[in-house]
């Protein structure tokens, strides 16, 4: 897989991105960081120039692409404790990650999950993570099963999900499903014991859309774990940065 670091300090932030983006959809966020953290960005196989696996038709679930990626930090050195970021169904695979490898774990920032399922109602029936003719088809039950047996690490931790009711330029699939995704948000908030906070004007893609959202609860994640305290967002701070409270 190909992968970037910005070197920094510790604890390193991991980024996963959503189904099919490449890495350089953190490139927004990146940019406005603060904390000075090493910063860990990859293409999962079929994504950009990362080939294909070997056997691209087969289904994959998230547990596979999570020991995917931690062969991969193992490799490139970034096997230690981190803060993992998780975009839409990147934030599935943290999940099984943080379960899998507990004690690389230093913190959590879910950037609007998916629901764990993933398939939207009156979606596509077949989702394949990337366009690349040898992208991998998702196993979508199995991922299901894998994030519901996970079970979440007490680190510290932030739940970012997008404004309600803002699916464009995409229709909405079903007049239920923007409640229901909400719901998945608030959660995985309950789960992790973390602050929920929803964007103020922006939909799905928050790296893109609101990266200034973004950058501000890693870096909220990122001192909290160097200070050993729950992250603290202010409703000010929120604000300004493009949120509030969900």
């Amino acid at each position: 897989m190909i992968y970037s670091i910005t070197p920094g300090d510790d604890p390193p932030v991991v980024l996963v991105a959503g189904l099919g983006f490449r890495q350089d959809s953190w490139h927004p966020v990146i940019d406005l960081l603060r904390t000075g953290s090493t910063t860990f960005a990859y293409d999962r196989p079929g994504i950009g120039d990362t080939p294909g696996r070997a056997d691209p038709a087969r289904p994959i679930s998230y547990g596979v692409m999570a020991e995917e990626l931690a062969e991969l930090l193992e490799q490139s050195g970034v096997d230690k404790p981190m803060v993992l970021v998780g975009h839409s169904m990147g934030a599935n695979i943290v999940r099984v990650f943080a379960d899998r490898h507990p004690a690389w774990v230093a913190g959590l920032v879910f950037v609007d999950g998916s629901l764990p399922r993933l398939a939207l109602p009156a979606g596509d029936d077949v989702l394949n993570d990337g366009d690349n003719p040898d992208a991998s088809p998702i196993d979508t039950l199995a991922g299901e099963v894998e994030v519901r047996k996970a079970t979440p690490p007490p680190v510290p931790a932030i739940v970012l999900g997008r404004t309600p009711g803002w699916w464009s330029p995409r229709p909405i699939p079903h007049p239920a499903l923007d409640e229901l995704w909400q719901m998945n948000q608030h959660d995985l908030a309950d789960e992790h014991h973390a602050p929920l906070i929803i964007a103020a004007d922006a939909g799905h893609h928050l790296p893109r859309e609101a990266p200034e959202l973004v950058a501000y609860a890693i870096d909220l994640v990122v001192d909290a774990v160097r200070t050993n305290r729950d992250p603290a967002p202010t409703e000010e701070d929120l604000a300004a940065a493009g949120g509030h409270f969900g």
